[in-house]
């Protein structure tokens, strides 16, 4: 289509993603304010809502950003995406698609659809300078990592910008805003409980085929292919980490194919060593990996009850997944040779001499080291001691060629 001044534009749809299809919004939606959570983002209003930031707007100033400079954003992704060159013209449509208001930023799923193709991307939006400077941080270290490591697991990002806006009431405001990879078919997850047993199950927001329960032999995976991710991102060398994220905020995502899933970490907030170790002594990379991993089963088993509920602590079964997926991760480094210094036969032997006091101790000073997010304090208290008795069975009884129990059968990790 044609603008009055003959340039051409494709033409736009705005829709909202729920699990019952595409909505698209009518004008009480468009007016209506854009919901925030008023405990984590500042500047919001009563109620969780931005005063003055409508739907509507919101998807107007997304629309800024992909269209400028003659979408030149969208053309470019698309090339960096696929390899292939499109022009404006070759541009049939757009559709874009609300898909999550999260703490810190706004979801939206972007369809560029030309004659042969229908490409997907991610607009990830943030309002508060909190929001702004978390998402700075992601989009520098997604395109850290994923240049320094040739690993599948975190997408991959193409253009960030800031956009100014002016709500209804006559205020400037800018919204920062980044386009990436749009991974099909990946949902979210969180620990839930079964209406039917009351039991605790993983339940995956699938808004394609139905919200579902993983079996157990799924949600073993899970846990598993999570630590291994974690750990494959750990530098040895120099202590650096993935940190702060959270099953709770929906950073690790989902793709269900039979009984197999695949998972990838779509979010790295920062990348930073957790302990301040000289990095030259080998006593102390032995040390700093410890402390990683004792970190990782604490944080690994903590969620919010269907995301956004009471905080949860996943059962007891997830150790056993976390230390194959975390000791796998070892195995491979050792045969890549970085850092060959860690003999992983060696540290499985050292983990083996600790007694459950000793776990108790070190689990107690990596929350020193660590700090929590408030929330998830009580919780962690009140599992701790039984946490760090379980963790010292399961690696007291680990095996590293063994299958895993029948209670958690898995393949292993691709």
């Amino acid at each position: 289509m044609a603008s009055a001044g003959n340039a051409y534009e494709p033409q736009i749809r705005y829709l909202s993603s729920s699990p019952y299809g595409d909505i698209v919004p009518d004008k009480i939606a468009l007016e209506s304010p854009l919901p925030l959570r008023l405990s984590d983002i500042d500047g919001a209003g009563k109620g969780g809502y931005r005063i003055g930031l409508t739907y509507g707007q919101y998807l107007e100033t997304i629309k800024d950003f992909l269209s400028g400079d003659s979408y030149q954003v969208l053309i470019d992704a698309v090339k960096k995406k696929t390899g292939k060159t499109i022009t404006l013209q070759d541009i049939d449509s757009l559709a874009i698609r609300t898909e999550k208001h999260g703490a810190m930023y706004h979801i939206s799923s972007i369809d560029v659809v030309t004659a042969n193709d229908l490409n997907k991307f991610v607009v990830t939006a943030a309002l508060s300078e909190t929001g702004k400077l978390y998402l700075e941080n992601d989009f520098h270290w997604l395109n850290y990592l994923n240049n320094k490591i040739a690993f599948p697991y975190l997408p991959h990002v193409y253009h960030k910008g800031g956009i100014k806006y002016r709500t209804p009431q006559g205020a400037d405001d800018t919204m920062l805003i980044s386009l990436g990879e749009w991974l099909e078919g990946y949902h979210e997850f969180h620990l839930s409980l079964d209406s039917k047993d009351h039991g605790q199950k993983i339940v995956v927001w699938d808004y394609d085929n139905g919200y579902r329960y993983l079996s157990d032999r799924q949600s073993y995976n899970l846990y598993r292919m999570a630590s291994k991710i974690l750990t494959l991102y750990y530098d040895m060398d120099t202590f650096e980490q993935i940190s702060l994220w959270h099953h709770a905020a929906g950073d690790f995502i989902v793709r269900i194919e039979g009984e197999d899933i695949d998972l990838k970490l779509i979010t790295v907030r920062r990348y930073e060593p957790m302990i301040s170790f000289p990095t030259d002594e080998e006593g102390n990379k032995i040390a700093a990996l410890l402390y990683f991993f004792i970190h990782l089963t604490i944080r690994m088993r903590m969620d919010r009850l269907d995301g956004t509920g009471d905080a949860a602590w996943a059962d007891d079964f997830c150790l056993d997944a976390v230390m194959k997926g975390f000791y796998e991760t070892l195995e491979i480094k050792e045969e890549t040779g970085h850092p060959a210094s860690i003999d992983k036969k060696e540290f499985l032997s050292s983990l083996k001499r600790f007694t459950k006091d000793d776990w108790k101790d070190m689990a107690h000073a990596t929350l020193q080291t660590c700090p929590q997010p408030d929330a998830d304090l009580p919780i962690i208290m009140q599992n701790l001691d039984k946490h760090v008795e379980i963790l010292h069975a399961v690696i007291q009884s680990f095996q590293p060629d063994s299958p895993a129990s029948s209670a958690s059968p898995a393949n292993p990790i691709p």
